[in-house]
C-alpha cells in the first residue's frame, strides 16, 4: 500500500512542475509583424513578459517550403522589442510568393509559439539569380 502512495505523490509532483513550467511561458507575445524592406523582410516582435525565456527562435515556412524552418536564434534580453531582417527571402522561381514566419519563445523546459504572419514578397530578378547560386552551396 505504501509504494502505492508514493507514486501517486511521485506523479502529483511530476504534474506540478509541468504547469509551473508551462505557466511560466505564457504571455509572452505583444504584437508580431512582418513588412517589406527592399529585397528583404523586417520582423518585428514585441513582448509583454519574458519571465522564464531564454530566447527567441525565428522560423519560417513559404510556398515552396512548407514546413517551418529555424532561420535565427536570439538571445532574451528582458521585456521589449526585437527584429530580424530575413535577407533570405527569395525563390527560385517567380517573385511574388508568400512567406509565413512564426516565433518561438524558449524557456527552460518549455516553449510557446507566436502568432503566424504571413506577407507576400516581390523579389529582384538581380537577388533571385543571388538565391539560385546560394542554393548550389548548402
Amino acid at each position: 500500500m505504501k509504494r502505492i502512495i508514493f507514486s501517486l505523490v511521485g506523479v502529483a509532483a511530476i504534474l506540478a512542475v509541468a504547469t509551473v513550467s508551462t505557466t511560466a511561458i505564457q504571455g509572452v507575445f505583444g504584437s508580431v509583424k512582418a513588412t517589406p524592406y527592399g529585397d528583404e523582410i523586417l520582423l518585428q516582435w514585441e513582448t509583454v513578459n519574458e519571465n522564464g525565456i531564454r530566447g527567441f527562435e525565428v522560423e519560417r515556412r513559404s510556398d515552396e517550403i512548407t514546413e517551418f524552418r529555424k532561420l535565427i536564434y536570439l538571445d532574451s534580453k528582458g521585456t521589449g522589442s526585437y527584429q530580424y531582417v530575413d535577407d533570405g527571402a527569395f525563390f527560385k522561381s517567380a517573385s511574388g510568393k508568400r512567406f509565413t514566419y512564426r516565433v518561438k519563445a524558449i524557456g527552460q523546459s518549455s516553449y510557446q509559439y507566436s502568432p503566424t504572419i504571413s506577407i507576400t514578397h516581390e523579389v529582384s530578378s538581380v537577388r533571385k539569380s543571388w538565391g539560385m547560386i546560394k542554393e548550389l552551396f548548402r
